[in-house]
């Protein structure tokens, strides 16, 4: 146990090892990928973004939507960022360049919330 002292006085008056999470977040490096952005106005719906990602995280679908009394088909991007893997796929093969990452990462959340995007009709 006496072998033991100097170790812990050592630990005891030094700094912590990790980091303070929510006082001090971990700043973000460059080239990282991060959470993707949605830009509807540049999307043309073909689909290339829902092909190549590998988790099905994307998905491209048309609703039915009522608008007086008239029902119109909408165009619509469903992005699930619980079951993106962020290896950016959709990103490089968008041709119109309607995907983008961001620099930074998701905050913690408790439930599995899905990103609707509307995408006009050209």
């Amino acid at each position: 146990m006496a072998w033991m002292a100097g170790n812990v006085l050592r630990n005891v008056l030094s700094r912590p090892a990790t980091r303070p999470y929510p006082q001090q977040p971990r700043e973000v490096y460059p080239g990282v990928r991060g959470r993707l952005a949605f830009i509807p106005e540049k999307c043309e719906f073909c689909g290339e973004c829902e092909r190549v990602c590998p988790s099905n995280a994307i998905v491209l679908d048309t609703i039915w939507e009522k608008s007086g009394d008239r029902i119109e088909t909408v165009w619509v991007r469903i992005y699930k960022p619980m079951l993106c893997v962020f290896c950016n796929r959709c990103v490089e093969e968008c041709a119109y360049a309607a995907i983008l990452s961001e620099e930074g990462h998701l905050a913690p959340r408790y439930v599995k919330d899905e990103e609707y995007g509307r995408v006009d009709c050209w």
